[in-house]
C-alpha cells in the first residue's frame, strides 16, 4: 500500500484500527493505550530516517508501528506502563529479571525480547536475551473486524482519538 493512501486509510478507520491492534495483535502480549496510538502514528510517518515498507499494509501496520518506532530503542521496563504499552501478559509469562524491551520483525515474524544489559541499566552493546516470545504476523482479518463492528458508535475517547490522528496525518 502507498505510503498516502495508507494515512488516509488509517484517517478514515483509526478507531478500529485502534481496537484492531488491542483486540487481535497484543490480545496475548499487553494493551496499548489511546494517546500512545496515537503518538506512534506521528513518530512513525514523521521519523526521518525511517524506512517505508511497501508491503506495510492496513492489517500489519501495528506491528511496524511498534517495532519501527520502539524496537531499536531498547525501551526500558519502566517505559510500559498502563498509559503506554501495557505488556503485562508478557512480563506474568516470562517471569525473569531484565531492564529492556526490544521488537523486532523477520520473516513474517514479531518478536518480542526482555534483555538485560551487561551493567545493569546503561545501554551498552553487549546484552543478555532473558526471554523471546515470536507470534506470526497475521497479514488479513482487519476488514473483517472493520466489517464487524463498523455499527458500533463511537465514545468520547474513540471521537477524539479520531481528531487527533487526523490533526497528525
Amino acid at each position: 500500500m502507498q505510503e498516502n493512501e495508507l494515512k488516509a486509510y488509517i484517517k478514515e478507520n483509526s478507531p478500529l484500527i485502534f481496537e484492531y491492534i488491542n483486540k487481535e495483535i497484543l490480545k496475548d502480549i499487553g494493551v496499548m493505550s489511546s494517546n500512545f496510538f496515537v503518538r506512534l502514528l506521528d513518530e512513525f510517518f514523521n521519523k526521518q530516517k525511517r524506512v517505508y515498507d511497501e508491503k506495510i499494509t492496513a492489517d500489519t501496520l501495528g506491528y511496524y508501528l511498534i517495532t519501527e518506532v520502539l524496537g531499536d530503542a531498547k525501551q526500558a521496563f519502566p517505559f510500559f506502563r498502563k498509559d503506554t504499552l501495557s505488556l503485562d501478559e508478557i512480563f506474568k509469562e516470562a517471569k525473569v529479571y531484565f531492564n529492556h524491551v526490544k521488537f523486532t520483525i523477520k520473516d513474517d515474524i514479531f518478536t518480542i525480547l526482555l534483555v538485560q544489559t551487561k551493567a545493569g541499566v546503561s545501554t551498552l552493546d553487549e546484552e543478555i536475551i532473558k526471554f523471546s516470545k515470536q507470534f506470526p504476523i497475521k497479514t488479513f482479518g482487519l476488514e473483517e473486524f472493520l466489517s464487524k463492528n463498523s455499527n458500533i458508535t463511537l465514545d468520547e475517547s474513540m471521537q477524539k482519538l479520531k481528531e487527533d490522528v487526523k490533526n497528525i496525518l
